[in-house]
Order: structure tokens, then C-alpha cells, then sequence
């Protein structure tokens, strides 16, 4: 396809890959970081995030609806704090149950590992597995966007 001004599909796709690098590695940098130099200490799930004018918390979660965990911890200096998961949920991949035996979805009233900065208990973020699929994703399509803005740039 040829377009009039490649360059400025090539800028676009740069700033909008490089944005979306930065958000959602800042995410995975917590998650990575967090553990290692912050606090880290056991939460209950206590529901799901809605999305409907702010965000809600529900107690159910349909199967295949990739809503976020609500948690609920006690801090070092013994806050309760409620908060939710902020990394996207890969509905079909990660967040269901796929039988008795195999339990990939978080359920309400199970434990999980949060962490945060010292200091700072409001910023926590969950440290399991099923936070890092969503990230790499989205990770992935901003490297995709910018190696397609970089190749509408420099196309000889």
C-alpha cells in the first residue's frame, strides 16, 4: 500500500510503541523489583475488578472474563489495604479453570504474594506468574509498533 507521508505513520507508530514499552515495562519492572528491594507479605483475594465508571469490585468472575484481582493485606505498619491488579489479564490463557486439578484463575480466599515499596503499601502489586503473560503482550505490541514505525521511517 502506498501512502502520501510515510513519515509521519512512522513517527506515530514510534511515540505510540515507545509508550506503550514504557507503561507496561514500568509494570513489569515493579513486579520484578518489587520483591527484591521493597516489602513483601502474604494477601487474600477478596473479589474482581469491574471497570464500569471507575473501578468496582464484584464477587463473581465468569469463566473467560479476565477480570483482575481485588486484594487485601496488612501492611508493616498495620494498614489494611484494598487494592487491585493493574497487569491485563489474558482471559482465555490465564485467568479460568480448566478442571478440578488445575486451577489457573485467582479465587476469592486465596492467598498470593504482594509486595511493594517500603513505605509505600498502595503501590503493592501481586508477584505469581499470571501477572507476567499480560505484560509480555502488551510488551510485544509496543516492540511491534515500533519496528513497524521504524520501518516506515527508513523504507529505501
Amino acid at each position: 500500500m502506498k501512502t502520501n507521508n510515510p513519515n509521519v505513520i512512522g513517527i506515530t507508530m514510534l511515540i505510540i510503541g515507545m509508550g506503550i514499552v514504557a507503561f507496561w515495562g514500568n509494570s513489569l519492572y515493579k513486579v520484578i523489583a518489587y520483591p527484591l528491594m521493597g516489602t513483601s507479605t502474604e494477601a487474600k483475594i477478596i473479589g474482581y475488578k469491574i471497570s464500569r465508571n471507575g473501578a468496582k469490585m464484584v464477587t463473581t468472575n465468569r469463566k473467560l472474563s479476565g477480570r483482575s484481582p481485588f486484594f487485601e493485606f496488612i501492611s508493616d505498619d498495620g494498614q489494611t489495604i484494598k487494592s487491585y491488579s493493574k497487569s491485563p489479564q489474558i482471559f482465555v490463557l490465564f485467568n479460568y479453570q480448566i478442571d478440578e486439578k488445575i486451577e489457573v484463575a485467582y479465587e476469592i480466599g486465596e492467598n498470593c504474594t504482594v509486595a511493594y515499596p517500603k513505605n509505600n503499601p498502595e503501590k503493592a502489586v501481586i508477584i505469581s506468574w499470571k501477572e507476567i503473560p499480560g505484560l509480555l503482550l502488551m510488551i510485544t505490541l509496543g516492540l511491534l509498533s515500533i519496528i513497524v514505525g521504524k520501518s516506515y521511517l527508513f523504507n529505501k
